[in-house]
């Protein structure tokens, strides 16, 4: 049986009380910094003013078809910027009752040679 290379290797509290660990690696790594991505406001960063999006500043909006459009944009915009994965299919499906959209990116992870989704349930306050 051949040893499994991590090529990804990082470290994150976010999961240690489930996974017991720090040390996190591959696809839940990557999609980790995705997320990092898509739920820091743009021009948050020091010396990084483009990094983030304004998907924190839209959940305080009404969930509209602006808004969804906007999320939609972003989103596409975050995961063509990363290297490490290429969109294979983004589904952006609004929940007028909750006030939420629920978003699945189907995922390719290049270098793992991998297809993964990605969920997320973005939740609005208007």
């Amino acid at each position: 049986m051949a040893l499994q290379t991590k090529i990804y290797r990082g470290y994150s509290s976010f999961e240690f009380q489930r996974i017991k660990s720090l040390e996190i690696n591959d696809i839940e790594l990557v999609k980790l910094d995705l997320l990092n991505h898509i739920f820091t406001i743009r021009g948050s960063r020091v010396m990084m003013p483009t990094f983030g999006s304004i998907i924190p500043e839209l959940a305080f909006e009404p969930l509209d078809e602006f808004t969804i459009d906007e999320t939609y944009s972003e989103l596409l915009d975050i995961f063509n910027f990363d290297p490490r994965v290429e969109i294979i299919n983004l589904t952006v499906v609004p929940d007028f009752k909750t006030n939420s959209l629920f978003v699945v990116a189907k995922l390719n992870y290049i270098e793992l040679n991998t297809v993964d989704d990605l969920e997320l349930n973005i939740q609005f306050e208007g």
